[in-house]
């Protein structure tokens, strides 16, 4: 009996111990979990969390929360990819992606505040204001607010233009250091978490590593690749399996690695081909 009875004792004891670890386990861990599963509010606590120490991490939760639609995540995202900490890159990524969420409806914060009117504004100062600046797109995306504060239903970023156009207002001024071949120039870069501003300033184009989620994020397994510019351009990328694939102005395309690459990894080569403009 006093076998059994320390063996009852011991099972309670262990019990206990563990119950305590779950509860005493860190906050942060936790918070993880919830956001990494998909709760709009630990995906911004934890952003907030993460931006002293891991900017591309955190910039990742907040675009999780905005992508669940979350008010608060959203303006976050927008007011954290303006930090002098974040590149063009990413900066550009952030807007184009708050200005998809916003042509789909409405963006919501916990008390059910519409906040599409305030991001339209928040995108009109970032665009005038922040580099990279396009004083058109500031104009454009202030007439949206201006119609949705005109009791329309649904904000119209892109009216007039149609879906393989809309991002072709973006033309940053192209470096001159590709490498020429003939009529075309060649830019060589290795698009990671934080995307390429080589090509970006070089191409138009978007180029970032991304996960299974189409996240960007330090180690990814997706390369996600936009053409902003007017012409259209050539993409290789032998870790993907792209070999001169055209992309067209206003496109995008998300290739996945080759089974062949060892995965997730931290970034991914390419070169972008572009007619040489005439002087």
């Amino acid at each position: 009996m006093d076998l059994k009875r320390s063996m009852v004792a011991a099972a309670v004891m262990g019990a206990a111990m563990l119950a305590g670890g779950c509860v005493s386990a860190p906050a942060e861990v936790r918070v993880q979990g919830a956001a990494e599963s998909g709760q709009a509010r630990a995906c911004l606590a934890l952003a907030r969390k993460l931006w002293d120490r891991d900017v591309l991490e955190s910039l990742r939760h907040f675009r999780r929360g905005a992508e669940l639609r979350d008010g608060e995540c959203a303006r976050q995202y927008l007011a954290h990819a303006e930090s002098p900490t974040v590149n063009l890159s990413q900066r550009v990524y952030a807007r184009l992606f708050i200005e998809g969420l916003l042509r789909k409806g409405p963006i919501l914060t916990t008390d059910g505040e519409d906040l599409r009117s305030e991001l339209t504004s928040q995108l009109a100062i970032a665009w005038r204001t922040v580099e990279p600046r396009s004083p058109a797109k500031a104009s454009q995306v202030q007439d949206a607010a201006r119609d949705h504060d005109a009791r329309r239903q649904e904000i119209q970023l892109y009216a007039g233009e149609s879906a393989d156009e809309m991002k072709r207002w973006l033309q940053v001024p192209l470096l001159g250091d590709g490498r020429a071949t003939g009529d075309w120039t060649v830019f060589e870069a290795n698009a990671w978490g934080g995307g390429s501003d080589r090509l970006l300033l070089g191409t138009n184009v978007l180029a970032f590593l991304v996960n299974a989620q189409g996240e960007p994020s330090f180690r990814g397994t997706h390369l996600w690749i936009c053409n902003l510019g007017r012409n259209p351009v050539h993409v290789t990328s032998f870790s993907t399996g792209l070999g001169n694939r055209e992309l067209l102005p206003g496109r995008e395309e998300l290739a996945p690695l080759l089974a062949s690459e060892p995965g997730p990894v931290t970034g991914i080569p390419l070169s972008v081909r572009h007619r040489r403009l005439a002087r």
